[in-house]
């Protein structure tokens, strides 16, 4: 009782609503479920009054946090969708975008304990200042290809290169078709969630690509600009595919099977290599057009694109930092779950983010 004292009177009305933000309900779901009115859930929330002990219990028991979780003392991350960049988020309802946020806050205090016991590769992202065009994110990728020494090839494990280069890159499951991908600057690191879920991983190869655009040119920008996104792929385009190599390979025509060749050499969905080929005028307008006519009439969308990769590429950095904090300083999950006030136990958050924790 004596701890549940204590998280009343230092309760936090930011945690209420991370915690009710990460179940994925609305106000008057959990009013409902705790018996007491959605006005009732925004004055907690707002901080203009303190539950009671017993509608405390509740909403640990119905969130699933425990009530230690709703204390005072930790500073909360501003991660919202004016600070984020997601891939894919126009037709997400409210509800997802923000369940999607409140893994990211959390994610982030993650991040901030594993960096007091874990030196992560330092941040090494070039600052990009080109004309927010095309021209300028071709320029864009060029150049962070040639601070990062990588050649004009193909990338054989872009998420490895992210991570060497310190970005934090997760792989959860996300469960809907709305969100690809999302990325954000997170203290100062730079942090890409990946959705696992996808079923090509030349997609996700070109997701994390975007999302490297994003981080690169629009620091500061605010998110959800078409035209942004526009670029960002145009910027995914070039890192994946140089114009000086590509160009060479390909094909003048419509060729599939020459196309079905490129997408595994150079790992990349089959309609990015149609529109390089347009971009760089290798096909005019109308062949692009009726390239995308006949992947929608022969059902080649993901995921049941020709010439599948295989699995998608598995982020190792977080697990590896993780884990050397188990080997080394003895440090479980248990004791993660009680640093981040998440209870004893493993909470589903490491699930949530499909890290596979030593108990």
């Amino acid at each position: 009782m004596a701890d549940l004292d204590f998280a009343r009177l230092t309760f936090d009305g930011a945690r209420l609503t991370l915690a009710r933000e990460y179940a994925g309900l609305r106000k008057v779901d959990l009013a409902r479920a705790i018996d007491v009115t959605p006005a009732a859930i925004t004055q907690y929330e707002q901080g203009r009054s303190r539950p009671s002990l017993g509608t405390l219990a509740a909403l640990s028991l119905n969130l699933a946090f425990p009530v230690e979780f709703f204390e005072l003392g930790r500073p909360l991350v501003d991660v919202s969708e004016q600070t984020t960049h997601f891939r894919r988020l126009r037709s997400a309802s409210k509800v997802l975008r923000r369940r999607l946020l409140a893994r990211l806050e959390l994610l982030a205090e993650l991040i901030a304990i594993v960096e007091k016991h874990v030196d992560l590769p330092p941040v090494a992202l070039p600052p990009a200042d080109f004309p927010d065009d095309r021209a300028g994110a071709e320029q864009a990728a060029l150049l962070v290809r040639d601070a990062w020494g990588l050649e004009r090839g193909p990338i054989q494990h872009m998420v490895r290169v992210l991570e060497t280069k310190g970005t934090v890159v997760v792989g959860p499951r996300i469960d809907t078709t709305e969100v690809n991908a999302f990325s954000r600057w997170l203290h100062q690191r730079p942090v890409v969630v990946l959705a696992s879920d996808k079923g090509d991983a030349a997609v996700s190869r070109f997701d994390a690509a975007h999302e490297l655009g994003h981080l690169i040119m629009h620091h500061d920008a605010e998110p959800g600009d078409l035209y942004m996104e526009r670029q960002a792929d145009a910027f995914a385009a070039a890192f994946l595919m140089p114009a000086e190599t590509i160009a060479n390979e390909l094909p003048e025509r419509l060729n599939w099977p020459r196309y079905f060749e490129l997408k595994k050499r150079w790992q990349v969905p089959l309609p990015a290599l149609v529109r390089r080929s347009r971009d760089l005028g290798i096909i005019s307008q109308y062949s692009y057009e009726r390239a995308f006519v006949q992947i929608s009439a022969r059902g080649w969308r993901v995921p049941n694109e020709p010439a599948p990769l295989g699995a998608q590429e598995a982020p190792s950095l977080l697990p590896r930092a993780l884990d050397l904090m188990h080997a080394k300083l003895g440090i479980s999950s248990d004791e993660l779950g009680l640093q981040l006030r998440l209870g004893g136990t493993a909470h589903p958050l490491f699930d949530d983010l499909a890290l596979d924790l030593a108990a």
